[in-house]
């Protein structure tokens, strides 16, 4: 999936560089080791919202972390607060993959990407001032902090910009699917203990020959490690995931988001689980 992302991104690198620093929808790039990072903006939406971009430019054998890193990894995390006629924004993530280390199992991105955001003003009629700060984690060999400022002002009267939007949309065709189609992909999450540990098993529908993977997300605050693939057929595929670390109510009822990696085609979906211990 990754590999596709990144084919579409620099399918359009040559020709979005070299006007990058002289348009005012796409920041300058923000060097930091192992990569760059800019911020990007296309378009007003028919909403009134606008589509905005987080773009990665990640140097060969380094990789940054998904929204829940796995093990181990440092989050995008995405700091707004000091824009102007802001409302809400919304970060939305491409599907990413596992990466396996000798200590650690992680959710990442290894090649160059786009997040896309959508950002909604508070009064439509007037411009947003976007003053953004972003702190995540990069790796290679070994793993260090990255961290950048951008600033934009999107203007309502502003026509898209079809670079920006070339490389947002791109990303766009990557993001899981939701709703039913992801839900009934998933056919069973079953409690049961194994060796006095509470773990699910989760059983998911998948196509014949694809390679799959499976993602799994708790509560905030949750700290958990990645399903291991106990079993693959022609039709379906079976993870264990241990609840370890896995924040409950007191009732025992708790909240995972799934991301089932089915070929070039994901599925991301929530569910209420009940655990037995």
């Amino acid at each position: 999936m990754t590999s596709r992302i990144a084919s579409l991104v620099l399918a359009t690198a040559a020709v979005a560089l070299p006007f990058a620093s002289a348009n005012a929808a796409i920041s300058e790039w923000v060097s930091v080791q192992g990569g760059a990072v800019r911020l990007l903006s296309s378009e007003r939406l028919e909403s009134g919202d606008y589509q905005l971009g987080l773009e990665f430019s990640l140097d060969p054998g380094w990789h940054t972390y998904w929204r829940f890193p796995g093990e181990s990894g440092i989050p995008p995390q995405l700091d707004f607060s000091a824009s102007e006629n802001l409302r809400t924004k919304t970060v939305l993530y491409p599907t990413p993959v596992r990466y396996s280390d000798a200590y650690s199992s992680s959710i990442v991105y290894n090649e160059s990407l786009v997040l896309p955001i959508i950002v909604s003003p508070d009064n439509a009629s007037e411009p947003v001032t976007i003053n953004a700060s972003l702190f995540f984690g990069i790796c290679n060999e070994i793993c260090v902090p990255g961290d950048a400022s951008f600033s934009l002002t999107l203007s309502p009267k502003e026509q898209t910009d079809e670079l920006a939007k070339l490389l947002i949309d791109n990303n766009l065709l990557a993001l899981p699917k939701t709703g039913s189609p992801a839900l009934e992909k998933i056919r069973s999450i079953e409690p049961f203990i194994d060796e006095g540990e509470e773990k699910l098993s989760i059983k998911a529908d998948v196509s014949n020959g694809h390679t799959v993977d499976l993602f799994a997300e708790g509560p905030e605050g949750s700290y958990i490690s990645l399903p291991s693939l106990e079993e693959q057929d022609g039709k379906s595929a079976t993870w264990t995931l241990s609840t370890k670390g896995l924040l409950k109510s007191a009732e025992g009822h708790t909240k995972l988001t799934l991301l089932l990696v089915d070929g070039d085609t994901s599925y991301e979906s929530e569910h209420t689980v009940k655990l037995e211990q």
